[in-house]
């Protein structure tokens, strides 16, 4: 059996994905750079996703990430390339975390990253 399969010309969909700390933290760090004005919907209420969504929403250039590490690595690279200064904090726990390899990646494509605390 042979057959041919054509697309529409036009595609209206939308498409509803599962409520994952995952999904939910890519789809906010996405519409951010993409400077898209279209809510999100149906987004984790995980702490990683709400820490994202207050940075967002915040007029302050200092970030608490808290324990969030997924927060921490995803908001690192995103303000590595966004014009400002910034200063992202963690918890006690956060400071134990290796960052290093994120931030060697983002000085060798010439991101400006200072430790104001221990190294990496």
């Amino acid at each position: 059996m042979q057959y041919k399969v054509y697309p529409p010309t036009t595609l209206r969909t939308t498409v509803h994905l599962p409520a994952s700390k995952s999904i939910s933290n890519r789809a906010l760090i996405i519409n951010a750079l993409s400077l898209s004005t279209l809510p999100l919907k149906n987004l984790s209420d995980c702490e990683d996703t709400r820490v994202i969504i207050d940075t967002f929403n915040s007029n302050s250039n200092i970030f608490d990430v808290k324990a969030a590490g997924t927060a921490m690595r995803f908001l690192t690279a995103f303000l590595a390339g966004m014009e400002g200064e910034w200063i992202i904090r963690g918890s006690k726990r956060m400071h134990e975390r290796p960052i290093h390899p994120l931030v060697d990646a983002l000085t060798a494509l010439g991101a400006e990253i200072e430790y104001l605390e221990k190294e990496g």
